[in-house]
C-alpha cells in the first residue's frame, strides 16, 4: 500500500511539472504550460496562456476586476472569487481567481472545463490534453512602403541644392525598410526599391495583390515660396483645406505629366475607384490613427514644424484596402529643409521616427485586431 501511495505522489508531482498540454490543430508537437499549486488547486498564469490563446487581459485594480478577451469574446472576473460573467450569464469555476504580485492565475479547470463548454467546436479536453484550433493572427505582418515618384518622374526638385524628391524618398524608404525587418520582424515590401517609374495605380495595385496591412507611402513638400517649411501625414479623404488641396494637386500631377493626362485620370476617376472608396470607409479610422501616430513620432524625434494630420483625396492612396498614409517629410523648396533632407543622418533620424510611429500604431492594432 506505501508503494501505491507514492506512485500516486509521483504521479501527482510529474503532473504538476508538466502542467496543462495543449495541442493546436494543424501543428505539431505539443506545449506544456506549466501550473502552479495554490491552495491545493492547480492554476496557470495567465500571462503563460495569452501567447497560445492571442488572449489579451485588462485590470481595474479600483474594482478588483479582471477582462480576458478570448477569440472576441470577453470573461469578466472577481479577484478572489470562483465567479466570472461571460455574455449574460455566470459561472462558477469552483475556485476562485489569484493575483500573486502583478500575475494573475486562473484555476486549470477553466481551461480543461469551461473554454471547452463555450468554445465548443474550438476546444476539445480529451485523454489529458487539451486541442484547440489555431487563432487566427490578425497581426500587421507585411508592410508595403511607397518611395514616391521614380525614373521619368523626379517628384519636386530643390532650389538651392536641386536635390531630387525622387532620390530622398528612396533613400528614407530603404533606411525604413532595414529597421522594421530586423527590429519588428515583418515582412517589407517596396513599390520600388530602385530609380524605376511606377504608375499611382500599379503602387496600391501591388499593396493589394500582397495582401499587405498597411501601406505608407514617402513624399518630400515643395512649394512655390522658398518659406513653407514642416512635416505633415495624410490619410484619404477629401482635402478639407486650402494647403491640403494644394498638395493634394502636386502628388497628383503624376497622371498628368507621366500617365497620360486627361484619359489616365479618368481612370482614377471611374465607377471602380469610387467603389474603392467605399472598401475603404472601414480602414479610415486606422488610417488616422497611423497618420497621428506617425506625425507625433515625426516631431518628437526631429523638432521639425509641425504640420499636423490632414486628409487628401491622393491618388496613390485610392484602392488600397488597408490603413494607409502618405508622409511628407518636409519641404525640399525650402534650403533649409532641403540642406537636411539630403543629410544622410538625418534621413536615419527620419526613417527611425517613422519606425518607433508604425510600432507603436502595430502594437495597438494587433491588441484590437486578435480580440
Amino acid at each position: 500500500m506505501k508503494k501505491i501511495y507514492i506512485c500516486i505522489l509521483i504521479l501527482f508531482s510529474l503532473s504538476l511539472v508538466w502542467g496543462l498540454r495543449i495541442q493546436i490543430q494543424g501543428d505539431g508537437g505539443r506545449i506544456n504550460i506549466p501550473e502552479k499549486d495554490i491552495d491545493g488547486v492547480p492554476y496557470l498564469a495567465i500571462k503563460d496562456v495569452s501567447p497560445i490563446f492571442r488572449c489579451i487581459q485588462k485590470q481595474e485594480r479600483t474594482d478588483q476586476r479582471l477582462y480576458l478577451h478570448i477569440y472576441g469574446e470577453t470573461f469578466i472576473f472577481l479577484e478572489g472569487t470562483q465567479y466570472y460573467s461571460y455574455k449574460i450569464d455566470s459561472f462558477n469555476m469552483q475556485y476562485p481567481l489569484a493575483r500573486i504580485g502583478g500575475d494573475y492565475y486562473l484555476p486549470r479547470n477553466f481551461f480543461t472545463e469551461h473554454l471547452p463548454m463555450h468554445f465548443p467546436g474550438e476546444h476539445i479536453y480529451r485523454d489529458s490534453i487539451l486541442q484547440i484550433h489555431k487563432p487566427v493572427d490578425h497581426s500587421v505582418q507585411v508592410i508595403v512602403l511607397d518611395p514616391g515618384h521614380g525614373g521619368k518622374d523626379p517628384g519636386a526638385v530643390g532650389k538651392k541644392l536641386k536635390a531630387k524628391e525622387k532620390e530622398i524618398n528612396l533613400d528614407v524608404a530603404l533606411k525604413l525598410k532595414r529597421m522594421l525587418e530586423t527590429e519588428l520582424g515583418v515582412t517589407v515590401l517596396m513599390t520600388r526599391s530602385d530609380d524605376r517609374f511606377v504608375s499611382l495605380g500599379d503602387r496600391t495595385r501591388y499593396a493589394n495583390e500582397n495582401k499587405a496591412d498597411l501601406f505608407v507611402s514617402i513624399h518630400a513638400n515643395a512649394s512655390k515660396s522658398s518659406a513653407p517649411k514642416g512635416t505633415e501625414t495624410y490619410y484619404l479623404s477629401t482635402a478639407m483645406t486650402s494647403d491640403a488641396r494644394a498638395v493634394e494637386a502636386l502628388e497628383n500631377q503624376v497622371v498628368d505629366l507621366y500617365e497620360g493626362g486627361a484619359s489616365a485620370r479618368s481612370k482614377y476617376d471611374d465607377l471602380d475607384f469610387i467603389l474603392s472608396d467605399l472598401s475603404q470607409t472601414e480602414h479610415l479610422e486606422s488610417s488616422n490613427e497611423l497618420a497621428s501616430s506617425l506625425q507625433q513620432n515625426l516631431i518628437a524625434g526631429t523638432q521639425a514644424y509641425d504640420r499636423g494630420v490632414k486628409q487628401a483625396n491622393f491618388y496613390v492612396l485610392r484602392g488600397a484596402f488597408m490603413p494607409s498614409v502618405l508622409i511628407e517629410l518636409g519641404f525640399i523648396s525650402n534650403p533649409d529643409e532641403e540642406r537636411l533632407l539630403v543629410n544622410d543622418e538625418y534621413q536615419q533620424r527620419l526613417a527611425r521616427t517613422i519606425f518607433e510611429g508604425i510600432k507603436r500604431f502595430k502594437y495597438r492594432y494587433d491588441r484590437i485586431r486578435n480580440t
